[in-house]
């Protein structure tokens, strides 16, 4: 252990370059050779991206977009999203050790960085390659320019506006950091002296032209990203559950996936030493970590709906930073050996237990053979007629698991809604169409399904039914 320290201190980017390493591996062969289908939000983000469109009723349009090009450039292997998520995760640590180096030195910030090694948001569920996994760099660069450029380093607002319109078309949720980042420009000195400078206000429009495209879709769209929005408040329960208990659970949450994070920083926390005098840059990192936070919590009381857990995935890359910045640490070979140590130890737990539930689980939502599905849906169509399969309609999760998985790749029709497909208008179904519903539920109404061919069949234990619609001549 005492050898393993020294060599870390030497060169500290040696445990970086091993957690990237073991990403690029482990959570890349893992999910390939132990999931029986791609998770379904990247099975969705697959599905939209073929159809090139400003904006999704989920989403905005980023990740759809990104999903669409690895796939393509892969030569049209959906594994390919698997090593995306990945390097996804790599540029989030980079920005990290970046931050961390700006006021760390390089032990010290790669220590910082590595503790995300631990962390539930940036190990289990980044193989899911979704709208979330997407923010994780795009916050952390955004912050890295933002702190860069509240130091007066004025070439860092280009970056900056740039970084807050790729996260805001990724996930309105980023609006949340965007908005403390302009918190602290009116709350902090620093702040203001930026404002009476040309370069944030350029950088604000730039990113309004950014954004100009994807606005003017919403301006026609609103309503569908909205409506997907008000359905997690009509989960919320009434009174004090919804309005105290749901934020209180939600920052719990938080905390507890950080769990593995806080151990290894225990191996190197100086309980004994001195602690570090608060610095006026302590309080704007403080504030770009627990900002988005406590914006969250406030929406949460307030409206009293359901907050998701996973909305908290790119509000605490910066946490381990923060931690070395106001705990008392001390780091020597041995203590840095430990830390090592334990990252690896926690990465082959944490790996071990995840690939242990998803090989042994009938639980697990990438457990189902979506590729058989998709097949089975083609081959249908194509036993009748001469072309691809146009269009899959059904529910949000088997039309995305059609449209990712089949050659033809088919376009989803979403619950029979052409809104939420805007891709797509009701003279397309002239194409024909394959109905996938799960036995006994009910299927989404099409006008053309009375007079549709009813297919039966069992895949991993569960029955389907396909409507086959034939095009109309």
């Amino acid at each position: 252990m005492q050898r393993l320290g020294e060599g870390l201190i030497r060169q500290p980017q040696r445990l970086l370059l091993a957690l990237g390493a073991w990403h690029l591996t482990f959570w890349v062969l893992a999910p390939m050779l132990g999931y029986a289908m791609l998770p379904l939000d990247t099975l969705e983000a697959l599905a939209w991206g073929k159809e090139w469109q400003w904006g999704y009723y989920k989403h905005p349009p980023l990740g759809a977009w990104l999903a669409e090009i690895a796939f393509r450039v892969s030569g049209g292997r959906v594994e390919a999203l698997y090593l995306l998520a990945q390097a996804v995760l790599l540029l989030c640590l980079y920005y990290v050790w970046k931050t961390a180096r700006l006021s760390l030195d390089p032990v010290r910030a790669a220590l910082a960085t590595a503790v995300l090694g631990g962390s539930y948001f940036h190990t289990v569920l980044v193989p899911n390659f979704n709208m979330n996994t997407l923010q994780l760099p795009l916050w952390a660069g955004l912050g890295y320019h933002f702190l860069r450029a509240l130091d007066g380093r004025r070439a860092h607002w280009w970056p900056f506006a740039l970084f807050c319109a790729l996260a805001i078309l990724a996930k309105y949720s980023s609006l949340l950091i965007v908005a403390t980042c302009g918190l602290i420009l009116f709350a902090t000195a620093e702040g203001r002296a930026q404002l009476r400078r040309p370069e944030p206000w350029l950088a604000g429009l730039l990113c309004l032209v950014l954004l100009g495209p994807h606005v003017l879709w919403l301006s026609e769209h609103w309503r569908l990203p909205w409506s997907y929005l008000a359905g997690f408040e009509a989960q919320g329960e009434p009174g004090l559950a919804g309005h105290v208990l749901e934020p209180l659970r939600f920052a719990l949450a938080g905390a507890i996936a950080l769990l593995g994070s806080a151990a290894l920083f225990l191996t190197v926390s100086d309980r004994g030493g001195l602690w570090p005098r608060p610095q006026r840059e302590d309080l704007i990192l403080l504030a770009l970590v627990l900002g988005p936070l406590l914006l969250t919590l406030l929406y949460g009381a307030i409206g009293g709906g359901r907050l998701k857990s996973t909305w908290a995935f790119p509000f605490y890359s910066l946490v381990g930073v923060l931690a070395f910045r106001l705990l008392p640490t001390r780091v020597d070979a041995a203590r840095a050996g430990r830390f090592a140590l334990v990252l690896a130890a926690l990465s082959l737990l944490i790996s071990g237990l995840h690939l242990g539930y998803k090989l042994a689980s009938d639980r697990s939502k990438t457990a189902f053979d979506g590729r058989t599905l998709a097949l089975a849906a083609q081959q249908a169509w194509r036993e009748r007629f001469d072309t691809a399969l146009p269009i899959v309609a059904g529910d949000h999760i088997h039309t995305a698991i059609v449209a990712a998985y089949a050659p033809d790749r088919p376009s989803m029709l979403i619950e029979g809604d052409f809104a939420k497909s805007s891709w797509l208008r009701p003279q397309d179904l002239a194409r024909g169409a394959v109905l996938v519903c799960p036995a006994g539920r009910e299927c989404p109404a099409l006008d053309t399904a009375t007079s549709a061919e009813r297919i039966e069949l069992s895949i991993d234990r569960r029955a389907f039914v396909l409507h086959i619609l034939p095009p109309r001549r």
